[in-house]
């Protein structure tokens, strides 16, 4: 099985989770995925470079780069369709499998977006969520977006996403341990 570049990988997994999305769609959610890595893991899961495009941040090299490794490996479907109103594209994911390299928070935070944003239209997407966003804000069109202002130190998270994740699996495995032990033990450290 051939790997997928990085960005290729998001695309793809976007459209597994959240099928039959357009252009605009697919590229708004990964860039919301980005913003929001920034903000949880201190950076963004794709490789991908926002500009400040004529529909808001894009990263035309990288997206059709990704969009075309995707078709001609057969991982998608890409048609012409109806899409409100307008003539343009969807695509779908197809029966070959993928071997994805993302990690459990990145999963987490794309399946997030996906399902948050899903029920919006492409109009809706950019105009309430897309070009609201900090990076949008103080973007000359035509120029890199400063997306790096969202990142996060790790050291300045109240949480670690990574962690919490860690966390409920061990939780969901059965590798547990029972409230009064914890108590005990913190008791015992801090007033020992």
């Amino acid at each position: 099985m051939a790997r997928l570049s990085r960005n290729a990988e998001v695309l793809r997994y976007l459209l597994e989770i959240a099928p039959r999305l357009g252009h605009t769609q697919l590229a708004k959610f990964a860039y919301l995925g980005d913003l929001l890595a920034r903000q949880c893991l201190g950076r963004p899961i794709s490789e991908m470079e926002y500009r400040f495009d004529n529909y808001g941040p894009f990263d035309a090299v990288g997206f059709y780069q990704a969009r075309d490794e995707l078709i001609e490996g057969g991982y998608i479907r890409h048609e012409r369709a109806d899409i409100g109103g307008y003539a343009g594209f969807e695509m779908r994911p197809t029966d070959v499998p993928v071997e994805y390299h993302l990690g459990d928070a990145e999963v987490e935070i794309l399946r997030w977006v996906a399902q948050k944003y899903a029920a919006l239209t492409a109009t809706e997407l950019c105009n309430r969520v897309v070009y609201t966003s900090p990076p949008m804000r103080n973007a000359t069109p035509g120029r890199h977006l400063d997306m790096e202002q969202m990142d996060r130190k790790p050291e300045e998270l109240e949480f670690s996403l990574e962690r919490m994740l860690a966390g409920e699996e061990s939780a969901d495995e059965g590798r547990v341990r029972p409230l009064a032990d914890v108590l005990n033990e913190l008791h015992a450290r801090y007033h020992g």
